[in-house]
């Protein structure tokens, strides 16, 4: 076969696949596009996600947040990137609601005390989050 007629079957075979591919892509757009819109639907019915919530970080814990950081020796709890997160939660003006979770987490492990800052509320231990 030569060249030419190889392209003349190449197009030929292309041109009668295509047609077939076309039609389930539109199907495959639209079912998605279905799906996206009950998500965003449910998603707006339930409001925000849980910890999303900007938060003002409290005096103490500011200054927790800056114990930890000064502390020699370093906890062996306390890894590099976790010192890395607490300097950067240092220079935030807000904090998410899991940020605050995390830093109660952290002072937890660290100094072996259960955190209580009177103005922070807490979940009852029964009603921890996920």
């Amino acid at each position: 076969m030569t060249g030419g007629g190889c392209l003349i079957l190449l197009l030929l075979t292309n041109t009668s696949i295509t047609p077939a591919i076309a039609p389930l892509r539109a199907e495959d757009a639209l079912q998605v596009q279905t799906q996206l819109a009950q998500t965003s639907q449910t998603s707006r019915q339930r409001g925000p996600l849980e910890g999303t919530q900007l938060v003002q970080p409290s005096p103490e814990e500011r200054a927790v947040v800056s114990q930890m950081l000064t502390t020699k020796p370093r906890p062996k709890t306390l890894k590099d990137a976790d010192i890395k997160y607490l300097n950067d939660l240092l220079h935030k003006a807000a904090w998410y609601g899991f940020e605050r979770r995390i830093v109660h987490k952290m002072w937890t492990e660290v100094s072996g005390k259960e955190w209580h800052d009177a103005e922070v509320s807490q979940p009852p231990k029964n009603e921890q989050s996920p």
